[in-house]
């Protein structure tokens, strides 16, 4: 998915024994080409241990409604023009009025982003709002990135497979550094090669495990460690002569371990549940 607009490193191909016949997957979309998507995210977050388990299970929503344009060729790739149109979240304990109220700020911001033929992020950038603060801007533009997973160097076919790195997302951790844990590794393996008349799209299967080692943070003036166990998995379809995500979900429950002088000897054990899902509407 993301959901095929995401910041990607891509790392590595590793060829698997697929049968049948192969295909190039390149992002190539069309110069003028409007693509409308809609992009769902579920979470659950759970206390599991430590001094805040009381609070119990915490559900939030957020729904982004959002298009994408293609400029054209650019220096590097292609220019994709990106422009959130709406968005809405349900956030524990706060008013929904003063959610919709704040997000209304983000109606109608605008990213540009160049990719090359891989599907790999050459650059991005994100034109300023007034009263939006650079760091949600930021949020923004990766939730949108995180569909999109960078393509092999060789054909494909069934079967085949390969791995590559990709940023580790920590936003809801403030002070978080995950660079010395090293970076998530996500394995693309393709389903199914589906040929309808001048279009093919391919399925592909997703699966995004976590770094093992330790991640630091620091809020507070507390300096601590985070470890992370779980994986994330789900699938994409790949429109190749639209150069777009057709749908794509991804789910899967990550278990955090949070340790530092505040929360005492044994830390704090936090799961969260996440379902993400990238629609491309009708026309």
């Amino acid at each position: 998915m993301s959901h095929r607009h995401a910041a990607v490193v891509v790392l590595a191909v590793t060829a698997c024994g697929g049968g049948g016949p192969k295909v190039a997957l390149r992002f190539h979309p069309p110069a003028g080409a409007v693509y409308h998507y809609a992009l769902e995210q579920r979470t659950q977050v759970s206390i599991q241990s430590g001094p805040l388990a009381a609070m119990g299970k915490q559900q939030l929503f957020m729904r982004m409604h959002f298009t994408q344009t293609v400029k054209g060729p650019s220096a590097g790739g292609t220019e994709v023009e990106v422009v959130f149109e709406s968005m809405t979240m349900e956030i524990p304990g706060v008013s929904p009025d003063v959610v919709a109220r704040e997000l209304a700020k983000l109606n109608g911001l605008r990213s540009t982003v160049v990719y090359d033929e891989r599907g790999k992020v050459v650059r991005s950038t994100f034109a300023p709002a007034p009263g939006v603060p650079p760091e949600l801007t930021k949020q923004m533009a990766t939730g949108v990135q995180t569909m999109t997973f960078g393509f092999p160097d060789k054909p494909v076919g069934q079967g085949d497979s390969w791995t590559m790195t990709t940023e580790l997302p920590l936003p809801q951790v403030p002070g978080s550094n995950a660079s010395p844990a090293g970076p998530a590794k996500t394995t693309l393996t393709v389903r199914e090669i589906r040929v309808a008349g001048s279009d093919t799209a391919v399925v592909l299967d997703i699966k995004t495990a976590f770094p093992s080692g330790p991640i630091r943070v620091s809020s507070g003036g507390q300096a601590g460690t985070l470890k992370l166990e779980g994986e994330l998995a789900g699938h994409q379809q790949f429109s190749i002569s639209r150069g777009a995500i057709l749908d794509g979900t991804i789910k899967g429950s990550t278990k955090m371990h949070m340790t530092n002088a505040m929360l005492g000897a044994k830390g704090m054990d936090m799961l969260t549940d996440t379902e993400s899902s990238i629609f491309l509407l009708p026309d």
